[in-house]
C-alpha cells in the first residue's frame, strides 16, 4: 500500500539515523526502523553508558581509523562537526557530558538511554515521522530518476531522497544485520566484504580462564602472522583476560588485522619498552634474594591467580625464593612476564563485534556530501560505510559527523 511522498526517508534508526533526524529541519522526513525500538544498539554502547566521543582534535582523531583512505574520506565530515562541536551540540540540547581522565566523553548521568531520548526528542521537534517494526525489504528508483520507492513488508513509501543508516553487521540482534548492504546493491553500489572489528580473540590452549575479568594496564603487545618472524604491528594499551582468550583496547583496536594462527608477545606488566622491563626485572630479582617470587610478583601488580599459574608453568611453587631461582628459570620467568606468547585460535564473530570493517565502497560516495556518485539523492551515513575506528568514541563520532554532513547537504 503506497503511503505518500516524503522529502527524505531515513532507513535505520541507530546513532547515525537518529542524529540525522535530529539535525534535519524544514523537510518532510520519514524514519524507518526494522526493530521494535529506536537506538537499540546505541543503548548498549560503552557498557550502557554511551561513550559518545572523545577530546581528540581532528588530525589526531583521524589517525584512529583503519587506513589513510578512511581518514581522508572522513575528514570533511569531521571538520564539519568536530569532537568539540559534538560536545557543544549535546550540551546545548540539554545533555551535560563528563570527560574522563582518558579523554572519553560520556553523558554525565552515565545512561545511554538519555542520549537516545534526547535524539528522539529532537527528531520529534523537527516533525520527523518515525516508524518501528518497519523492515525495509527493497529499494527502487523510477525511470525518470527523480523518485525513490521504499518497500517494507506491508507498506510502500516514496521520497525525493533516501539515506541509508542501517549500520553494518555487528550485534545483529540490535538490527544491524547487513540488510542495508543488500539495499545498496539494488541500486548498483558495491560492498567491501564485511568482517568483524573491535572484537575479542580466542587463544589456543588458554590457561587463564580462572582470571577472566582481570586486566593489565598498558600492556605492550607485538603481533605476528603465522610463519612470520617480522611483526606486523606493535601496540600498547589495556589488556583484558576473558574466559577463553584476550580482549581490551590493545586487542580490539588491532582486531581488524588479526588472523587465525597469529602469534602475540604480551607483557604481563605495564611496559613501554620490553628491554627496559627485562632489565628492571633482572634487577628486581637480584635485589630481593630472600623474598618469595610469589610475593614479589604480587607486589609488582600481578594478581594472585596469575602469579600462581606463571610459577606453576615453570614448575616453581609459591614458596620459591628469588635466591632459589636457577639462571635458566629466571630467564624463562622474565620472558613470560615481558613477552608471554599466545596463539590466536579464532576471532569472535559479528555477535561479539562492536563494529563492522568493510561496507559501502568509499570511491562511490562523495565525501563532501555523503551522496552517492551513482544516484542523485541517495546518501550513506555511519557504519554502513567502509569505515571502522578504534574503541573510545571514534565510531559514534564518525556516525554523528557523517549524519550532520548529510543533513547539511540535504537541507541545501
Amino acid at each position: 500500500m503506497m503511503k505518500g511522498m516524503y522529502d527524505v526517508i531515513i532507513i535505520g534508526g541507530g546513532a547515525a539515523g537518529l542524529f540525522l533526524a535530529a539535525n534535519i529541519t524544514g523537510k518532510n522526513v520519514l524514519l524507518l526502523e526494522g526493530t521494535p525500538r529506536l537506538g537499540k544498539k546505541l543503548l548498549i554502547t560503552g557498557g550502557g553508558m554511551c561513550n559518545l566521543t572523545n577530546n581528540k582534535d581532528t588530525s589526531s582523531f583521524l589517525k584512529h581509523f583503519g587506513n589513510k583512505t578512511q581518514a581522508n574520506f572522513l575528514k570533511p565530515a569531521l571538520l564539519n562537526l568536530t569532537t568539540r562541536q559534538t560536545r557543544l551540540w549535546f550540551e546545548s540540547h540539554g545533555l551535560p557530558l563528563t570527560e574522563r581522565d582518558d579523554g572519553k566523553l560520556f553523558p554525565s548521568c552515565m545512561r545511554a538511554e538519555a542520549v537516545v531520548d534526547l535524539l528522539k526528542g529532537e527528531a520529534s521537534r523537527n516533525k520527523v515521522e518515525a516508524k518501528t517494526n518497519a523492515k525495509v525489504i527493497s529499494l527502487t528508483k523510477d525511470e525518470q530518476g527523480e523518485t525513490y520507492t521504499v518497500h517494507t513488508e506491508h507498506e510502500q513509501f516514496q521520497a525525493k531522497a533516501v539515506v541509508l543508516t542501517t549500520g553494518g553487521m555487528s550485534y545483529p540482534a540490535t538490527g544491524s544485520d547487513g540488510s542495508g548492504f543488500a539495499l545498496a546493491k539494488m541500486l548498483g553500489h558495491s560492498i567491501v566484504s564485511p568482517s568483524p572489528a573491535l572484537v575479542a580473540i580466542s587463544v589456543t590452549g588458554y590457561p587463564y580462564t580462572s582470571i577472566a575479568g582481570n586486566s593489565i594496564r598498558e600492556s605492550l603487545v607485538e603481533f605476528f602472522h603465522a610463519g612470520d618472524t617480522k611483526r606486523y604491528t606493535l601496540s600498547t594499551g589495556d589488556l583484558l583476560f576473558t574466559h577463553d582468550g584476550l580482549s581490551g583496547p590493545v586487542i580490539l583496536n588491532n582486531s581488524r588485522e588479526i588472523r587465525k594462527g597469529d602469534r602475540m608477545k604480551v607483557s604481563l606488566l605495564p611496559c613501554s619498552n620490553r628491554e627496559t622491563l627485562r632489565d628492571d626485572l633482572v634487577e628486581l630479582v637480584a635485589n630481593n634474594p630472600k623474598k618469595q617470587l610469589y610475593t614479589l610478583l604480587k607486589q609488582e601488580g600481578i594478581i594472585a591467580h596469575l602469579a600462581e599459574r606463571l610459577l606453576e608453568s615453570l614448575s616453581l611453587t609459591t614458596q620459591t625464593t628469588c635466591a632459589n631461582l636457577t639462571k635458566e628459570k629466571r630467564k624463562d620467568l622474565i620472558e613470560l612476564l615481558s613477552a608471554h606468547p599466545f596463539t590466536v585460535s579464532s576471532k569472535k564473530g559479528f555477535n561479539a563485534a562492536m563494529v563492522t570493517a568493510g561496507g559501502i565502497s568509499l570511491p562511490e560516495v562523495d565525501r563532501k556530501t555523503l551522496e552517492s556518485k551513482i544516484h542523485k539523492g541517495f546518501y550513506f551515513c555511519g557504519e554502513i560505510l567502509d569505515i571502522d575506528g578504534d574503541t573510545g568514541g571514534y565510531n559514534l563520532q564518525a556516525a554523528f559527523s557523517t549524519a550532520k554532513l548529510a543533513a547539511d547537504a540535504i537541507m541545501k
